[in-house]
């Protein structure tokens, strides 16, 4: 169960992060060297904790950060601003 949470959990921060991101920065291969470095970065840590499989932990958590560095760049929108007319 623990290795379920912490990823969940994982996943959740690299999520944020990259969305965070992608709203400030508008670059397809800004987004994906991100969402990858993310990635990398936080299963590092696991990989850490666990004195070990680096290679097991870190493959998969960097993908995933490419996957989502690329999804939100790609098919993110942008924060729609309310028109002229709304506002009165």
């Amino acid at each position: 169960m623990g290795i379920v949470f912490g990823s969940t959990f994982k996943g959740i921060i690299a999520g944020v992060l990259i969305g965070v991101f992608a709203r400030k920065v508008h670059s397809l291969a800004l987004g994906i060297v991100f969402g990858l470095s993310v990635g990398l970065v936080l299963a590092f840590i696991i990989a850490q904790l666990q004195h070990g499989y680096y290679f097991q932990i870190m493959l998969p958590g960097g993908m995933v950060g490419l996957i989502v560095g690329y999804a939100t760049q790609k098919y993110g929108r942008s924060p729609q601003l309310p028109n002229a007319a709304s506002v009165r």
